[in-house]
């Protein structure tokens, strides 16, 4: 709970008080300005600077902020008046709240003044995505507490506890170390054109050809050399995708023997009993956001998967990052009996960016975000 320490006092506020209390007050200030000999001088309207306020704050500053020096003034009466401290003005509120009653707060040094008024700032924009390219710290990524999983096999796993273990991995950052490639690469998202679970489209700027480019975008710009194979596997035929995506994988890490991140990159898709479709979105910095579901494979079929466990750390230390830099945006880890490809690197991921309910806009926005969680936690995870 957040301690009080201002208090704004409106013009609005003072009539009302004076309306409530009119026969004391005309009295008391009378007595106060004959013994002190001053003359009453017309109060001072509050004029606000020229500079965006905050809407909370719009209405206070219409109905006139009295000036300090009326302020100095009339303190002792207000305190006799109203009954509480101005230069403490938390006691009004513990004895008015029963919000308040359990919470302590530090009382303030006898001899501390009462805060000067300082200039209103200009508030910072908050409904734009910050362009500030700080990345969370190693200790930051490391620490992770309540990450949540689906748990599709048997295995039991703490993923908390895996995200506080060294990464196999290691970039060098002078080659190639990060490869994108979509198993599903005509997947795309929700539009007039497109109708049911077949929202599919060979065109590159709609579908996940698009949401690999700003991902690959991203992490190049911190340095991480990233390959975007946009090799359509799922057109004209659907069946043996994921087949054909590991014939792309191994050519690539064959040209590129640096690789050690893989990342296929999808979208998710559900269809409700009335026809709606699945959307799975977050706020972020002020707009939506499509959410986030990193998938991960193990070797729980009886397939070939020896770097599950390295692929699920290097997942929980992603969720921790994008989780503290974006809060909301991640759905739950999966971990599945499938293994999807995931058994050729030690830094394998499949990303369900948003689903078939999302705009493509939503999913671009995730895809920013999904980079620069990536990002942290290969150079500091």
């Amino acid at each position: 709970m957040k301690r009080f320490n201002t208090l704004i006092i409106t013009g609005k506020h003072l009539r009302r008080a004076a309306a409530i209390t009119a026969a004391s007050a005309v009295l008391i200030l009378t007595a106060v300005l004959l013994i002190r000999g001053r003359e009453v001088q017309s109060v001072a309207v509050f004029s606000p600077q020229e500079t965006p306020l905050n809407d909370s704050y719009s209405d206070i500053l219409e109905q006139g902020l009295p000036s300090q020096e009326e302020k100095h003034s009339i303190k002792s009466i207000i305190s006799g008046l109203l009954g509480f401290d101005t230069d403490k003005p938390e006691t009004i509120i513990q004895s008015s709240s029963a919000v308040f009653e359990s919470e302590t707060s530090e009382q303030a040094p006898a001899n501390e003044q009462a805060p000067q008024p300082e200039t209103t700032p200009e508030p910072q924009p908050t409904d734009e995505p910050s362009d500030d390219k700080e990345l969370p710290d190693h200790k930051a990524i490391a620490a992770a507490s309540g990450l949540k999983i689906n748990n599709a096999t048997n295995y039991d796993v703490d993923v908390n506890a895996m995200c506080a273990e060294d990464l196999a991995i290691e970039l060098t950052l002078d080659a190639p170390e990060v490869l994108i490639v979509h198993t599903h690469t005509t997947e795309c998202y929700n539009g007039d054109e497109m109708t049911g679970e077949s929202e599919r489209t060979t065109n590159p700027e709609q579908n996940m050809c698009r949401i690999g480019d700003i991902i690959a975008e991203t992490l190049n710009s911190y340095g991480i050399q990233t390959i975007h194979d946009k090799t359509i596997h799922d057109y004209p035929t659907y069946q043996g995708a994921y087949t054909r995506a590991l014939e792309t994988i191994e050519k690539n890490m064959e040209q590129y023997p640096s690789i050690k991140v893989v990342l296929d990159v999808h979208r998710d898709a559900y269809i409700y009993n009335d026809g709606s479709k699945l959307r799975v979105s977050a706020e972020v910095n002020g707009k939506d956001s499509a959410q986030v579901m990193l998938v991960l494979g193990t070797d729980s079929m009886g397939l070939y998967h020896p770097y599950w466990k390295e692929n699920l750390k290097l997942a929980a230390k992603v969720q921790n990052a994008a989780e503290i830099m974006y809060p909301g945006i991640m759905r739950p880890i999966n971990l599945r009996r499938e293994r999807f490809n995931m058994h050729v690197t030690k830094g394998s991921l499949l990303l369900e960016m948003g689903s078939n309910g999302n705009s493509l806009e939503e999913a671009e926005a995730a895809a920013g975000y999904i980079g620069k969680a990536l990002a942290a936690a290969l150079l500091n995870g």
